[in-house]
């Protein structure tokens, strides 16, 4: 595979508690249990999507949106034709966003956009006066997160009964990711904290009440991958080693 991300959302409908594996075995490595993940995942699986915004966007379109982690680091981003909250507020009937930092929040503000700064992990808070919506998106915010449960209590909390939670992060399978892994290149964003799979997704829907919907991936854009290759050659460039690991590519 080439592709560099993953892209998966869940419907907010409760999940029957007998049909998730262990209704079948306690056992998660018995072959009924990964039969059962597997079935989930077959038909869940969309073709390859070609670009991640549109993706996100067309879910979004004429719908009440959030958007979790909406700042996107910092206010320098706002320009960006790749800041991903703008395309979602001009394709959506009504969008908020949501973030921790206060500062972005605020500079969001003063731009015009409708959002919030709130720790979702403490609950809804002032959103809980907004909800139901229709979408609950999440683009490239998971992998950030040590608590991988609130993104699915919120949607659980928050969603209209037919409402989606969408999601994107990092593929963690993708064979340039693997073998940097395997080589201890250093090349990834040094906020990320863990890297989800589709079945990891698809187990965290079910413990919080929601079912895997769809999943895909998408092939990395040239600039993206060029971008990579230019941080490898820094990195390695800078003399950086660590104890049993050696940067030569």
């Amino acid at each position: 595979m080439r592709h560099s991300r993953s892209t998966a959302f869940a419907d907010a409908w409760e999940q029957d508690t007998d049909d998730r594996w262990n209704a079948r075995t306690s056992d998660p490595n018995d072959p009924t249990a990964i039969a059962h993940r597997a079935r989930t995942l077959e038909a869940a699986w969309m073709p390859t999507i070609e670009d991640r915004i549109a993706f996100l966007t067309d879910r979004c379109r004429g719908k009440h949106v959030l958007d979790v982690g909406c700042v996107a680091h910092d206010s320098t981003r706002f320009d960006d034709a790749g800041w991903l909250h703008r395309h979602v507020v001009d394709a959506a009937e009504t969008c908020v966003g949501v973030d921790i930092l206060e500062a972005g929040v605020a500079a969001m503000r003063e731009a015009g956009f409708d959002a919030v700064a709130h720790d979702l992990s403490t609950g809804l808070g002032p959103l809980a006066e907004r909800a139901p919506f229709d979408v609950i998106v999440a683009g490239e915010l998971i992998e950030h997160l040590t608590d991988l449960d609130m993104l699915f209590q919120v949607a659980r909390h928050a969603l209209a009964d037919d409402g989606e939670l969408v999601l994107t992060t990092p593929n963690p399978y993708a064979p340039a990711r693997v073998r940097a892994g395997q080589r201890g290149i250093v090349w990834e964003n040094a906020d990320h904290v863990s890297y989800l799979f589709p079945s990891g997704v698809a187990e965290l829907a079910d413990r919080n009440g929601l079912v895997l919907a769809g999943a895909t991936t998408i092939d990395p854009p040239p600039a993206a991958v060029t971008a990579v290759r230019r941080l490898k050659r820094f990195v390695r460039g800078s003399g950086w080693r660590s104890v049993g690991y050696d940067t030569v590519d």
